[in-house]
Order: C-alpha cells, then sequence, then structure tokens
C-alpha cells in the first residue's frame, strides 16, 4: 500500500465527477417471473386485511407508561 502524505485533489474530483451523474441502477429492471408477481400481489392484499385488525389492537393495548390491571 502506497503511502500518500496529502490527499490529490484532482483524483478526488475526478472521483466526485464520475460518480455525480449516477441515477438509478445501471442494468434496466428485468420484468418480474410469474411467482414473484404473485407473491407481490399477495403481499399486498396482506397489508391491506391486517390494517383494520391493526386499528383495533392499538385501541385495546394501553399507552406507554399506563398500567392496566389483570381481570383474571
Amino acid at each position: 500500500m502506497a503511502h500518500h502524505p496529502r490527499p490529490d485533489r484532482e483524483r478526488a474530483r475526478r472521483q466526485v465527477e464520475r460518480h455525480a451523474f449516477e441515477v438509478g441502477p445501471a442494468l434496466p429492471s428485468r420484468p418480474l417471473t410469474p411467482f414473484e408477481q404473485q407473491l407481490l400481489d399477495g403481499t399486498a392484499v396482506v397489508v391491506t386485511d391486517v390494517a383494520p385488525m391493526e386499528t383495533a389492537i392499538y385501541q385495546v393495548t394501553p399507552s406507554v407508561g399506563e398500567y392496566r390491571l389483570s381481570g383474571r
């Protein structure tokens, strides 16, 4: 490994310029396989089905710092 007593400004500038205009992935995205599309659609359905249940759970659970005695 070479020892560089000071950073090279020109090298740093060229490196920044080389990567300054990169946006997004280098390759175009590939189409999803039927299995991947089914998995993505199923995940979206699960998320929409769970939302009402999540709201109900938040209404039942105590807030932070609140203590509730068990009714058992």
